[in-house]
């Protein structure tokens, strides 16, 4: 996508408020004003206070309009007034427009982050697996800020920077011809450069970009598996690991800011050149009296002057550079594909039953090919109220099943249906507004245990949620925490052990009251009389529901209406337990080994 593309993108954001903008630019140019006019009073002092130069005519006239001509300690004051005005006026409006521009400009980086959070979400399961966690964070935490450096260090800069040059070289030019000419002769000189430099800065902060998220996203990882490595002692390797990510952004970073610095440098040379060959002839018109010493004074205040809009626009050019590379990183992100995405017309599910269908499912992860197929033409019957328990070896496909039920993945074949309803024409949000979910590894959030429990149903009240916990046989660890159920758990949960953070994970899943319940390995951390109680509980909490229960522990789902044992992503078995056993196949082999 070309950098041209991209400043579309970009100024969506910025047109939601140009009304705003418009009047930031009008102080800007107020400010302009100001600028402008700071070094005329000196021309007055000058040639008309200092020495006997007459005033023009206009000044003339405009005087005469106010009631006559002042003298020279009148007139001095006058200057010296104006001077005062033009720098307390340039400084208030530099004050607040400052101010505006800052809240409007993080307004609009509040709008895009808010725009890519909501993207980053939508995306499927598929997209985390090719894409690092902390590589997203850098682009959704950082990158953004494209849209604050678009308004503040070029739209605004470039249109005073450019009304500042037409204002100056105006004035310079009325005062001598030639010498304004040769100061804003270093533009196309500027323009030259700019076009030599522009592809290297480009690629090099491109590169730049793209390792510093490589190194946040190493970053992240090493923090959240921070007990494996310090199991394995494995520290010094997983700083051998740092350093190489680090070295390498470091070299990208000395790169780009060498040829940056470089830019930098001969634009100073050039405007610095310019300079001295208008201060050369200037000096030289004032000696042959072509200009008087007053104008020469101004002239070369406004040389003084003429290049800090000069150099801000080359600034410009540079930031533009960087804003281009990182908003690549965003759009590439706000533009990846939904992988699981929503029909235009799809429909709301209502009073859901719970009757669930998988007609010729075929499925597996990455492109399509026998040899990554995990489900097989799978055909299922589950009807509403029914507990079903999932069994077999690892990578018969469980997981995989449940995660097609949820919408993280599409079927590459077949269809899967909700009382009847193809749940590829459901709303999503809707579509999973009917499942609760519990996982082995239980994600406890840094909140408080009452707002955890209540994460899929934030309306329910604390009697209900200690109902839930009670359920889970969670409300007496709960109520022997500091706070009871008020008490923050802290990142992750790590202050809680595996078996209270499942608890809690179940008591979460049982007040949503879902009408389709899916818990995958709830319990592998609990001991067996807990399991058992909980699953008692189950029984009765779970009335009316249809649950999916993934289990390596046979003895705890005997009780289910059926079990359906899974290999090589077919049926293999299915049945009650007893019925299973009597069969004396894989299931009653796996039963076997567990109780020998």
């Amino acid at each position: 996508m070309n950098n041209f593309k991209l400043l579309k993108k970009l100024l969506h954001y910025v047109g939601k408020h140009k009304v705003k903008i418009y009047y930031l630019i009008f102080l800007s140019l107020l400010g302009v004003g100001f600028e402008v006019l700071k070094p005329l009073p000196i021309k007055f002092i000058v040639d008309n206070v200092l020495s006997d130069h007459a005033l023009s005519p206009g000044m003339i006239a405009f005087f005469n309009s106010f009631g006559g001509v002042p003298g020279k300690i009148p007139l001095l004051s006058i200057c010296i007034g104006a001077m005062v005005v033009f720098v307390i006026g340039n400084a208030c409006v530099s004050i607040y427009a400052s101010h505006l521009t800052t809240k409007v400009c993080q307004t609009m980086v509040h709008e895009l982050s808010i725009d890519l959070f909501d993207k980053v979400q939508r995306l499927s399961l598929s997209f985390y697996s090719k894409n690092k966690v902390g590589e997203l964070l850098q682009r959704i935490s950082g990158d953004v800020y494209v849209v604050y450096s678009l308004v503040a260090s070029i739209i605004l800069p470039a249109i005073t920077a450019l009304a500042t040059l037409i204002g100056m070289f105006y004035i310079m030019a009325t005062i001598n011809v030639l010498l304004a000419c040769i100061a804003i002769s270093v533009v196309p000189a500027l323009a030259l450069l700019l076009y030599i430099f522009y592809k290297p800065m480009n690629d090099s902060t491109v590169e730049q970009y793209n390792l510093l998220g490589e190194l946040s996203a190493f970053m992240q990882q090493s923090l959240t598996s921070i007990k494996i490595i310090q199991a394995y002692s494995s520290e010094n390797y997983t700083r051998d690991k740092f350093m190489g990510h680090s070295k390498q952004y470091s070299a990208a970073y000395v790169r780009s800011t060498k040829i940056s610095m470089i830019y930098v440098i001969l634009t100073g040379v050039i405007t610095g050149l310019a300079t001295a060959v208008v201060i050369g002839v200037g000096a030289f018109n004032g000696l042959q009296l072509k200009i008087s010493i007053g104008e020469l004074f101004v002239f070369l205040g406004y040389i003084g002057a003429l290049f800090g809009p000069v150099n801000s626009l080359s600034n410009t050019v540079a930031t533009a550079v960087t804003i281009g590379a990182r908003s690549k990183r965003i759009f590439e992100l706000m533009d990846s594909q939904e992988t699981v995405s929503e029909k235009a017309n799809a429909i709301e599910l209502h009073n859901v039953q719970g009757d669930i269908e998988l007609q010729n499912v075929e499925f597996g992860y990455g492109k399509n090919n026998d040899s990554k197929r995990i489900l097989k033409d799978f055909n299922l019957k589950v009807s509403a109220g029914q507990i079903v328990a999932l069994v077999g070896q690892t990578g018969a496909g469980k997981t995989s099943l449940i995660s097609l039920l949820l919408r993280f993945y599409d079927p590459w074949k077949g269809k899967i249906l909700i009382d009847g309803k193809d749940i590829s024409d459901v709303k999503i949000a809707s579509l999973r507004s009917h499942i609760a979910l519990v996982l082995q590894d239980s994600f406890i959030f840094p909140m408080s245990i009452k707002e955890n429990i209540a994460f899929g149903n934030p309306d329910a009240t604390l009697d209900e949620i200690k109902d839930a916990a009670k359920a889970s046989y969670a409300h007496d660890f709960i109520m022997r925490l500091p706070k009871g159920y008020d008490t923050v758990a802290s990142e992750g949960g790590v202050s809680l052990s595996g078996g209270e953070k499942q608890r809690i994970s179940l008591a979460r899943a049982f007040l949503r009251k879902s009408a389709i319940l899916i818990l995958d390995e709830p319990t592998s951390a609990l001991d067996a009389r807990t399991e058992s109680n909980i699953f008692k509980a189950l029984k009765k909490y779970s009335s009316g529901r249809t649950v999916f229960i993934i289990s390596h522990r046979l003895s705890t789902i005997r009780n289910a209406d059926m079990i359906i044992t899974l290999k090589d992503g077919v049926i293999a078995e299915k049945g009650t337990h007893e019925n299973l056993i009597s069969q004396d196949k894989l299931y009653a082999e796996l039963y076997k080994f567990q109780h020998v």
